[in-house]
């Protein structure tokens, strides 16, 4: 299985980026690629199985589940389980 790694320091405080990434349906707010996604069945964005479906402003359609978040190591664990990209076992650690 092939994977890959990508890292970066991003300079400003925990605090901040973490409000602005932490919740799972927010992409909109802040990734300039997407222009519209929901959490599925109403459940809570915070919530471990929770799943997001998101559009592209290229049209593509995705849906990923939530696996992991935590507020004390600042970090979320997701996969993908639809994507226009051809990808398989796609899973990120954040």
């Amino acid at each position: 299985m092939i994977r890959a790694y990508r890292s970066a320091v991003i300079s400003a405080p925990v605090q901040k980026d973490w409000a602005a990434i932490r919740d799972f349906n927010a992409l909109p707010a802040w990734h300039p690629a997407i222009v519209q996604s929901e959490i599925e069945r109403g459940l809570a964005s915070d919530a471990i199985g929770c799943v997001r479906s998101f559009s592209l402003q290229d049209g593509g359609h995705l849906r990923e589940q939530l696996l992991a978040l935590s507020d004390v190591d600042h970090s979320f664990t997701y996969n993908i389980l639809v994507s226009p990209m051809p990808v398989k076992n796609y899973v990120t650690f954040g």
